[in-house]
């Protein structure tokens, strides 16, 4: 029971508690309250049931008893209509509307007109009865109800007598327009009693107005200090919890993962804390490891230059020496291009350790980006390898580090390529950004290569491939002997 009450989710359980005792409070109260009001709507069905049979045959029998254009026959028609279809009032239209009024089945329906005369009847031949004067009923109040049907009254319980049969006879008022208007004639029918309300409201729903009001008071009273005080402690803790872990997230961020989570709860948060701890050390070490591996790569490719470079110079400086005072006393005219050949590659020698010195400063982690660096590093190996570079960027933006670093580096080896292989005197290079997609072209009108025969060790092609491709992305070699050298690298960027 402790373990699951010290767990997120028994607190959690526990406020859902104390929200569904409030809860339901309110839901029966709304409860209540709809039966009273429903209990009032039944209680309006009884005035609405009588008031539709008024204004249904009113509405209907004025059509054919206008002054001076009464329609007797039509009036019949309608009459048996009324009576086949066995209601006096209208289907209900919704849930509110009162249910239509049923014909008592064998009781007559007669129309009289303003004087009392009968002009229509139904059932049975009414042949007897029409232009006779309307005899009511021998049913005590029948009589009156028809004087005040005959005055124009609409009051339904001054037009209703209650029948032996638990019926109520109706006279009702066909007047011209509204009420005090031109009376045209009376109707008399009778209708069934509709149900009665339940009896139970009437003596139940004041009780339980007042268990629920001192009920609710008291849950109210009692209940909404402690859930207050509760829900205030419970949200402080919980709070002070998520912002240690929010702020851990932000350091990491920023690479700074030495801000741990020091939650050592057992619930949800606190294992959510300890998961995020394993993943920091992990993240940190992984970041380590690829810094030695970046660090190896760069001390090989350090190496691989050196050894295309610098060494074969330095090798080559050391034959020219060696000729040079081999000839020295012997014919010291033939020494003097030995000695200039070797001055030339100490020359070179010098501008590939200088070049290869500006390559272990990535401009990338300058806050620079990645256009001005390429620009600036394009600029200094032009005036070292004494070639015109031309530079052009489309849609310049930032990249992630990782990318402008691969990309720099990728343009350090296509410069160091032309520079020892190609003997061009112009390089043109190219950035273009896209939403999806960084793409960097290096070309030259050099000597060119068959792409197909060349040697990857030599011109260190393989490990462009690998760089590129460590990011997801792809190199292209375009070369033709006597045509020059294109070299694109496409990279991905993710959304």
């Amino acid at each position: 029971m402790y373990r699951f009450f010290s767990s997120l989710r028994g607190k959690l359980t526990l406020t859902y508690t104390l929200v569904t005792v409030l809860v339901l409070l309110a839901l029966e109260a709304l409860a209540l309250c709809g039966g009273v009001a429903i209990y009032g709507l039944m209680e309006a069905d009884q005035r609405d049931y009588a008031g539709d049979v008024i204004n249904v045959l009113n509405a209907n029998a004025a059509r054919y008893l206008q002054p001076g254009a009464q329609d007797l026959p039509g009036l019949q028609a309608w009459l048996d209509r009324l009576y086949a279809s066995g209601y006096a009032s209208v289907a209900p239209q919704n849930w509110l509307d009162s249910p239509a009024a049923p014909i008592v089945q064998g009781e007559p329906i007669s129309v009289l007109s303003a004087e009392g005369v009968v002009l229509a009847r139904v059932p049975g031949d009414p042949a007897g009865e029409i232009g006779q004067r309307y005899a009511p009923p021998n049913l005590a109040g029948a009589a009156r109800a028809l004087e005040r049907a005959l005055a124009g009254e609409l009051g339904y319980k001054r037009l209703t007598v209650v029948t032996p049969g638990g019926g109520r006879l109706m006279a009702v008022p066909v007047l011209q327009g509204g009420p005090g208007s031109e009376l045209l004639g009376v109707i008399v029918l009778t209708i069934e009693t509709p149900p009665p309300p339940p009896a139970l409201w009437s003596r139940v729903w004041p009780a339980m107005v007042w268990v629920l009001l001192v009920t609710g008071v008291v849950l109210l009273v009692g209940v909404a200090p402690l859930g207050m005080l509760f829900g205030f402690v419970m949200s402080r803790g919980l709070t002070r919890r998520l912002q240690a872990l929010a702020a851990a997230a932000d350091a990491w961020s920023k690479g700074d993962f030495r801000l741990l989570p020091e939650d050592r709860s057992h619930d949800e948060i606190g294992h959510l804390g300890m998961r995020l701890r394993n993943m920091a050390e992990r993240i940190q070490g992984l970041l380590q490891t690829r810094r030695e591996l970046a660090m190896m790569e760069e001390r090989n490719r350090l190496a691989r230059e050196l050894h295309d470079t610098v060494k074969q110079q330095a090798f080559a400086t050391l034959m020219q020496v060696r000729a040079a005072r081999n000839l020295l006393t012997s014919d010291p005219a033939a020494a003097a291009p030995h000695l200039e050949e070797a001055e030339a590659l100490i020359r070179t020698s010098q501008q590939d350790l200088g070049r290869m010195i500006a390559e272990l400063r990535p401009a990338a982690l300058d806050g620079q980006g990645l256009a001005k660096a390429l620009r600036a590093y394009a600029e200094t190996w032009s005036q070292q390898a004494h070639v015109p570079v031309t530079f052009s960027v489309q849609n310049d933006r930032r990249l992630p580090l990782d990318v402008e670093q691969a990309l720099y580096r990728l343009a350090q080896e296509a410069f160091s390529n032309v520079a020892r292989h190609s003997h061009a005197s112009l390089v043109q290079v190219r950035l273009d950004y896209a939403a999806d997609q960084v793409r960097l072209t290096v070309a030259d009108n050099g000597v060119g290569f068959d792409s197909h025969m060349a040697s990857e060790s030599g011109f260190g092609l393989q490990s462009m491939r690998e760089r590129a491709e460590a990011l997801g992305g792809i190199l292209l070699l375009q070369s033709v002997k006597g045509a020059g050298t294109t070299l694109t690298a496409i990279i991905p960027l993710s959304e």
